[in-house]
């Protein structure tokens, strides 16, 4: 019967520690990602500006910008449909916060692109860059889940 009991014991703890080992490896998943998703937004927000500028005045780069808009639109989306390990529910809610804003302002630049708004503007009016800048602002946060 000790026996029975000591092998109990000795698979529930192997068994708990796996699970631990387990939440740990999918913080430091997470947190990588989100790493390179915030990276990604705040390289976005560096080129955004001049991005419109320059669309304002060539046809082609108009194209560009609006296939950089898309791309990050569909980003968004994906990061957002990341399941967060319990540990970072939180930061993650805030950062699907940020993304629901962000692809919000995105469709708005992107109308105010169709309706001929010179990019500067539309992109001014969105709040995108802000948007931006509170994103990569998380980075901070995230970087304490991975433990960095």
């Amino acid at each position: 019967m000790k026996m029975k009991l000591a092998l109990i014991l000795v698979v529930t703890a192997i068994m708990t520690g796996c699970s631990a080992v387990e939440q740990i490896d999918r913080s430091v998943n997470y947190a990588g990602e989100a790493a390179t998703y915030v990276e990604e937004a705040g390289e976005f927000a560096r080129r955004l500006p001049d991005m419109a500028q320059e669309a304002m005045t060539d046809p082609e780069l108009k194209e560009k910008l609006v296939s950089e808009l898309e791309a990050m639109k569909t980003r968004a989306a994906d990061f957002n449909a990341l399941e967060a390990p319990e540990i970072a529910a939180k930061v993650h809610t805030k950062l699907q916060e940020y993304n629901a804003a962000l692809q919000k302002e995105i469709d708005q630049v992107l109308s105010g692109l169709l309706e001929d708004i010179p990019a500067v503007q539309a992109v001014r009016e969105s709040g995108m860059v802000q948007t931006l800048t509170g994103l990569t602002e998380m980075m901070e946060q995230i970087s304490r889940l991975g433990g960095s």
